[in-house]
């Protein structure tokens, strides 16, 4: 396995580049450490951004393969109260007034280790925030690993150390799209236990028991919510490959499921909280000076 940093005049669009004879994974440091690339035997799994002006126009408005800290998904209105203390995040989804996934979907992270060997490679990303980030002043490390096999399973784990004087919320989340050509097809399957009813601003109002299966036909359904899990695990086969996912977590773990209406691609997202988790606390942790917290994402990838 081959790993080497590929430059770009423009700084975002600067990657890591992890392949042998018949892999391509590109990971991209400055635009929040996110997968855009991963080709197996020439089979594309991961929908991502091109290396380009458009790509990053993409990524803006998809936010594709992000990383979800300190919350994934929405807060209402932007704001939250800690503590006593009422914050207010930058409103980014401003069609309706939310804040959405997260503060460091755009930040540079340093790569801070590269290692390869004939059967894997992994990357290390560190980003620290020194407590500037508007609405969420708190001085924290998050340290991202990727490690890609050289058949394409990988594992993404995300450390975190609060490294100032305050306790401070958290979730943490994983936003990749996946493609397929035959979505109505394709069969997803997770152990879903309850169901996040939404308003019109996706915010969850109401729970309810899951009626779904736990493996299914895609059809002509389509998806935009989220569920808690019996098990944190979920699995997704289309035609050219199939996916199966193991993100453990202490307490319940949580998935969110967004179907494109171009039907070209899946999301499929492991989270550790729902939608506005600091505002209704659903599966919402909190980090205590000193304290380190850890979340793996495993995913295997056979080709069909």
């Amino acid at each position: 396995m081959k790993i080497d940093k590929i430059n770009n005049p423009n700084k975002l669009l600067e990657h890591i580049q992890i392949s042998n004879d018949s892999l391509s994974a590109k990971i991209y440091p400055n635009l929040g450490g996110s997968l855009q690339e991963l080709i197996v035997n020439k089979v594309n799994i991961i929908d991502g951004i091109r290396n380009d002006e458009s790509g990053l126009k993409d990524y803006a408005n998809s936010y594709k393969s992000s990383i979800l800290f300190p919350f994934p998904n929405r807060i209402e209105d932007g704001a939250y109260e800690f503590m006593g203390e009422t914050h207010q995040l930058p409103v980014n989804e401003s069609s309706v007034n939310n804040a959405i996934h997260g503060l460091v979907y755009n930040k540079e992270f340093e790569v801070t280790s590269m290692t390869s060997d004939k059967k894997w490679a992994s990357l290390e990303l560190t980003y620290n925030s020194n407590g500037s980030s508007v609405g969420f002043p708190f001085h924290f490390k998050l340290k991202l690993t990727y490690t890609i096999s050289a058949t394409g399973s990988m594992n993404l784990s995300f450390d975190l150390v609060n490294q100032g004087n305050l306790p401070f919320p958290y979730g943490m989340g994983w936003h990749p799209y996946f493609k397929t050509e035959q979505l109505t097809t394709s069969v997803l399957s997770f152990p879903s236990k309850d169901f996040y009813a939404c308003n019109d601003r996706s915010l969850p109002v109401k729970t309810l028991k899951s009626a779904l299966p736990s493996s299914f036909m895609m059809k002509d359904r389509k998806f935009d919510d989220a569920y808690s899990l019996h098990k944190s695990e979920c699995g997704f086969e289309t035609e050219p490959y199939k996916l199966n996912f193991d993100f453990d977590y202490p307490d319940r773990s949580y998935i969110q499921v967004y179907t494109p209406p171009h039907g070209k691609s899946i999301a499929i997202e492991p989270m550790t909280c729902v939608a506005n988790s600091f505002n209704n606390g659903i599966g919402l942790k909190e980090l205590l000076p000193g304290e380190s917290d850890t979340w793996k994402i495993q995913m295997d990838l056979e080709i069909n």
